[in-house]
């Protein structure tokens, strides 16, 4: 997100009355392209995160592009990547939803890797694998960083 837009993400319980089936638990954290929370799937009964965007990318072409990337995320089956179960809009604000992982980034496993190994080294290698699959359906990863790798 540009230092231009600024992000006031809402609330869990707001964004809940949002999003019809989900009941939003908590924000899990606020970064570079919105907020992603923690939320409930009512009808399935499973653990899920919500990536919501702020309204600025909620425009006609943005919206297009993202549920394409959406779509093409959604066939993808990898055991580097996340499964992505739905999109849409809240509010004028694009949301997309996908399975949560609850674990260490890998910017935070230095703290408490007592192995001699190096986390980082290791997660490459499943990023090197993933990378190859993504590319190969046209997708780049927009804000690939230790801190949004599990």
């Amino acid at each position: 997100m540009s230092d231009s837009i600024q992000f006031d993400p809402p609330e869990p319980s707001e964004l809940s009355e949002l999003l019809d089936g989900y009941k939003v638990t908590s924000l899990v954290a606020t970064g570079g392209m919105g907020a992603v929370y923690k939320a409930t799937q009512l009808s399935l009964d499973r653990s899920v995160a919500i990536k919501l965007l702020p309204e600025e990318f909620g425009d006609s072409s943005f919206r297009d592009q993202f549920q394409a990337e959406a779509r093409a995320m959604a066939k993808l089956n990898h055991a580097n990547l996340i499964g992505i179960y739905d999109f849409g809009e809240a509010n004028g604000m694009p949301y997309i939803v996908m399975e949560f992982v609850a674990g260490v980034k890998v910017d935070q496993v230095d703290a408490i890797c007592q192995m001699g190994l190096d986390p980082k080294n290791i997660a490459l290698i499943g990023l090197r694998s993933l990378s190859k699959q993504l590319m190969e359906f046209g997708i780049i990863h927009a804000d690939p960083h230790p801190g949004n790798t599990i």
